[in-house]
Formats: structure tokens, sequence, C-alpha cells
């Protein structure tokens, strides 16, 4: 067939008048808890994910108030929270880091959930903007023995900030200073 007769068929095929088939709607797409973590280092993401297995201690400072937020507390009160957390399986609970040595947790949360955290809770902070926070490999969790993952979801998402409240609210006991 000649480029001419290929044009000739092409401008004559018929036309049809079945709309076309529709694309089911686009759902986010679960990332691996390496890959949702770096997504924070935006362009840098692939480059700063290589980097952690270079790191002689397995940290890697990612920056906060991004794509997630990180709040901070003593590790008595986050570890309970998390236990409240978790007891419901139908809630999407982020994952918490555990510094052992500093006696802190830190929960990734939802950005911007319009909660004064300090205000509300005695030495409770949100880690956001400007902020980074070392986080140990996912992949590589025996790299440190100081920063652990407490809890750690396969497919991560940051937990909802009024969902942490109310788990922190029921477990304060005196440490709210509101």
């Amino acid at each position: 067939m000649t480029s001419t007769t290929i044009a000739a068929a092409v401008r004559q095929a018929p036309r049809t008048t079945e709309p076309a088939p529709r694309r089911p709607a686009c759902r986010p797409v679960a990332l691996s808890a390496p890959l949702w973590l770096v997504a924070a280092c935006g362009e840098e993401r692939m480059k700063r994910l290589l980097e952690w297995v270079s790191e002689p201690d397995g940290l890697l400072l990612l920056p906060c108030g991004v794509t997630w937020d990180v709040v901070r507390m003593p590790e008595d009160l986050g570890l309970a929270a998390l236990d409240r957390l978790t007891d419901d399986p139908t809630q999407e609970t982020g994952p918490m880091l555990h510094d052992r040595t500093a006696e802190l947790v830190y929960m990734f949360i939802d950005l911007d959930g319009g909660i004064d955290w300090a205000a509300r809770y005695a030495d409770v902070r949100l880690l956001s903007a400007g902020a980074h926070l070392a986080t140990p490999s996912p992949d590589l969790p025996w790299l440190n023995t100081r920063i652990t993952w407490a809890f750690l979801p396969p497919t991560p998402q940051p937990t909802g900030p009024a969902r942490l409240a109310a788990a922190l609210d029921a477990l304060a006991g005196g440490r709210t200073t509101a």
C-alpha cells in the first residue's frame, strides 16, 4: 500500500456515533512507605531515597509541612495514643517514630489540622514547614536502633489531626493545658 492509498483509507474510514468508553475515576495510588516518606522531598525524592542506603546511621532528614506534618509528644502519651488509634482497623493510622534516647514519639498527621497542639497539651508540639525530621529507612530498620518505627503501615497515610486529638484527650489525664 502506498502512502497515498493509506491516507485515502484513513480519510474514508466511517465515523462512529458511539460514545467513547468511560474511564473509571482515578484513585490515588497507594505508595510504599519509603516512597510516601520521600514524597516530601519533591523533585529530589529519588535522589533522597538512594541517600538512605549510604547514610551510616540510616537516618535521613525529611522536611515536615510539605506532604505531612508531625506531632511530637512524650513516649508514654504517644504510645498509649497509638494503641487507641490502632484499636479501630476501619480508620487510617499514620506512621509513628519512636526516639528511644529522647523518650519521644512522632506521629505523622495531615497538613494544617487547625489544632494548636502546644496550647492544648503540655509537652506536645507540631513540626511543620521549616522543620525536619530524622527518619530511619523503612527498608533498613536495623541500621538505627535509637530511632525506630513504633508503627509503619505498608502503604501509609497520615493520621487525621482531629482523630489524634481525640485519642490524646482521652489519655491526657491532667496533661492538657487548655
